[in-house]
C-alpha cells in the first residue's frame, strides 16, 4: 500500500533525516543505501531532497527503497524519489504491485514560504523572511518534526518503549509546542547559559547570566552549564538580537569586507585563518591590505577582522595561523588526515578508459576506496565502454526541482547529452539526432549536443573522448520527462569524502 498527501510549490534543501544504530562506522549516503539494498533498514526519511535522482547507480537505489517497510518524503514537491514504486515506462519501468513499501508524503513549505535562515558556501549565515503563503496544506518542517515528536512521545508514555529517556526527557521548550518558531530555534541553535557563566582565569566576572543567550562559543562549556544547537553557529543570536538580520554592506576596508553584514561563522569570522596576513612580528605583510595585526600597546589583535586566533596571543608565543594544525603551519600533505595519506598521488576512476595508471603503474584506482559487496560486478572496461562519461548542471536549472517551475521548464525543456565534433564524426551523430548512452548499469536516451566545448584529450598514448550528461531531468515535473543521469553512474565514493565518482565513468554512445 502507497500513501501520500497534498501538493506543493519547490524548495531548496538537500539534507534528510535518518533513522541510523549507533554510529560504529560512517554512516555517509553510500552506506546508508547499502545497509538498505541489504534488507536492514525499516523506513527512511527523506527530507527535502531526492536520493532516487541524486544519487549513483539509479536501478540499486530504487531496489533499495523497495526494500523498506515505510518510506517518508517531507517535500513540496511530489519527487521521483516519493513515486519511485510508479511505472513511468521507459524512464522508470517497474512493477508497483511487486513494491510492497508504504510511503507517505507530507507536503512542507518552500524556503520563500516561511521566515528563517541560509547559510552558503562562502560561510554567511543570513535571516530571511516570508515572502508568500504555501499553498494548499503545506506545514513548515519544523510543525511537521514537531508533530511527530510529540506522537512518539506520546506513544512512549502509554505503551513504554526500548530506552525511551531520550524521548521523554527531550527540553522542547517552545511557546507552541506542535510549531516551534524560527526564531526559538535559532535561537537554540545560538546556544544559551543555563547557569551563570564565569571567565576561567576571573571566576569572579560573568560572561554570560544563566538564562541568557551565549555570545559566541567561546563560552560554551563541557559541564552542562550552556546548551547549544551548532557551535559554528553560535554568535549568530545573542543578547544584542539577530545578527543574522544585519543588512549593512559598507566596507571600511575596500578589501571586500562586510562584517556588518548578516553573521559569518565562525565568530563572525570573513577571513579564515587571517594571522597568515601578517609576518612573525605580527605586522601585516602588505600594510595596504591591512586585514588584522598585532598592537603592542593594547597588547592584543586588532583590525577588519576578528582574529582566527586567541586575541591576546602575543606573537612571542608563536601561535601559528593554522590552529587547527598542532604546529600551526600550513601543511603540504594529511599526516593523519586522509584514508591512503600522508603524500598525495593519482588514481584513476574506478572506470577508467585507461589499461593501467600512467602516474603510478603499480596500482590503477584508490585501494582505500570503499567498494560494497556485489557492486565491483557492475563496473564497466574500456572495452565495453570506450568513452568517458561525466555529468554536470545547467545554467538553466538547479538540481531536479526547477523543472517544476515554468519559467525554467521553457528555457530548458528537454534532456540532451553533449559531445565532441571528433567522435560525432566517427559516430555520424549530428545535433538533434536521439542517441543513447549506456553504461554497465544501465542507458538513458536524450537528444545530441555537438559541440566545440569538449575537447579530445589525449592520455598515455590514446584519445579520450567525453559524454557531457546534465543532471536535471527526471519524470516528474511540468518538464519533458527524461531518463535520471544517475541511470548511468556507480556506486562508489571517494576514499575520504565518500562522495560518488559522478564526473567520470565509462559509457558508449550511438544513435538511436
Amino acid at each position: 500500500m502507497k500513501s501520500w498527501f497534498g501538493d506543493a510549490a519547490t524548495r531548496d534543501n538537500d539534507w534528510c533525516y535518518e533513522w541510523l544504530p549507533k554510529l560504529d562506522k560512517p554512516y555517509d549516503v553510500l552506506q546508508v543505501f547499502e545497509l538498505m539494498h541489504q534488507g536492514k533498514m525499516n523506513g527512511y526519511f527523506a527530507q527535502g531532497f531526492n536520493p532516487l535522482a541524486s544519487f549513483p547507480n539509479k536501478a540499486k537505489i530504487g531496489a533499495a527503497l523497495a526494500k523498506l517497510k515505510y518510506l517518508v518524503v517531507i517535500d513540496p514537491l511530489a519527487t521521483e524519489t516519493s513515486e519511485f514504486w510508479k511505472n513511468f515506462g521507459v524512464f522508470n519501468n517497474v512493477e508497483p504491485s511487486r513494491i510492497q513499501t508504504e510511503v507517505f508524503r507530507l507536503p512542507s513549505t518552500c524556503f520563500a514560504e516561511e521566515d528563517g535562515s541560509l547559510v552558503n558556501s562562502s560561510r554567511v549565515l543570513q535571516w530571511h523572511y516570508k515572502g508568500a503563503d504555501a499553498p494548499g496544506e503545506a506545514k513548515g518542517d519544523a510543525e511537521i518534526i514537531a508533530g511527530l515528536f510529540l506522537k512518539l512521545r506520546e506513544m512512549y508514555r502509554k505503551d513504554g518503549g526500548a530506552f525511551p529517556d531520550p524521548i521523554l526527557n527531550l527540553t522542547w521548550p517552545h511557546l507552541i509546542a506542535t510549531s516551534p518558531s524560527p526564531e526559538e530555534l535559532a535561537k537554540e541553535f545560538n546556544g544559551k547559559a543555563l547557569a551563570d557563566v564565569t571567565d576561567p582565569k576571573d571566576p569572579t566576572k560573568v560572561l554570560a547570566k544563566g538564562g541568557g543567550q551565549l555570545a559566541g562559543f567561546a563560552q560554551l562549556r563541557d559541564d552542562g552549564s550552556t546548551a547549544c544547537g551548532c557551535w559554528i553557529f553560535s554568535g549568530a543570536w545573542p543578547q544584542a538580537g539577530n545578527l543574522m538580520a544585519r543588512r549593512d554592506n559598507s566596507d571600511p576596508s575596500g578589501l571586500g569586507n562586510t562584517p556588518n553584514w548578516a553573521f559569518a561563522w565562525p565568530a563572525n569570522r570573513r577571513i579564515l585563518y587571517n594571522r597568515a596576513s601578517c609576518d612573525s612580528a605580527g605586522k601585516p605583510w602588505d600594510p595596504r591590505r591591512k586585514v588584522i595585526a598585532w598592537n603592542p600597546r593594547e597588547k592584543k589583535w586588532q583590525g577588519m577582522d576578528v582574529p582566527d586566533m586567541r586575541p591576546e596571543a602575543d606573537p612571542e608565543q608563536k601561535v601559528g595561523p593554522f590552529i587547527k594544525n598542532p604546529e600551526g603551519v600550513a601543511r603540504l600533505f594529511g599526516i593523519d588526515r586522509m584514508a591512503e595519506g600522508p603524500f598525495p598521488e593519482h588514481y584513476e576512476p574506478f572506470e577508467t578508459p585507461l589499461d593501467t595508471n600512467p602516474l603510478h603503474p603499480a596500482v590503477v584506482s584508490n585501494q582505500a576506496a570503499r567498494v560494497f559487496k556485489g557492486d565491483l560486478a557492475q563496473f564497466g572496461t574500456s572495452k565495453e565502454f570506450p568513452y568517458v562519461g561525466t555529468t554536470y548542471r545547467l545554467t538553466e536549472h538547479f538540481h531536479y526541482w526547477t523543472k517544476h517551475v515554468r519559467l525554467n521548464a521553457i528555457l530548458q525543456p528537454e534532456q540532451f547529452v553533449e559531445i565532441g565534433e571528433e567522435l560525432a564524426r566517427e559516430k555520424r551523430i549530428k545535433s538533434g539526432d536521439l542517441v543513447r548512452v549506456s553504461s554497465k548499469r544501465g542507458h538513458i536516451k536524450a537528444v545530441a549536443v555537438v559541440t566545440k566545448r569538449l575537447k579530445v584529450l589525449e592520455a598515455n598514448g590514446r584519445k579520450i573522448h567525453t559524454v557531457g550528461i546534465p543532471i536535471h531531468p527526471g519524470f516528474k515535473g511540468i518538464a519533458k520527462n527524461g531518463y535520471i543521469a544517475n541511470t548511468l553512474t556507480p556506486f562508489v565514493g571517494d576514499a575520504n569524502t565518500q562522495t560518488p565518482e559522478f564526473k567520470s565513468f565509462l559509457v558508449t554512445i550511438e544513435k538511436v
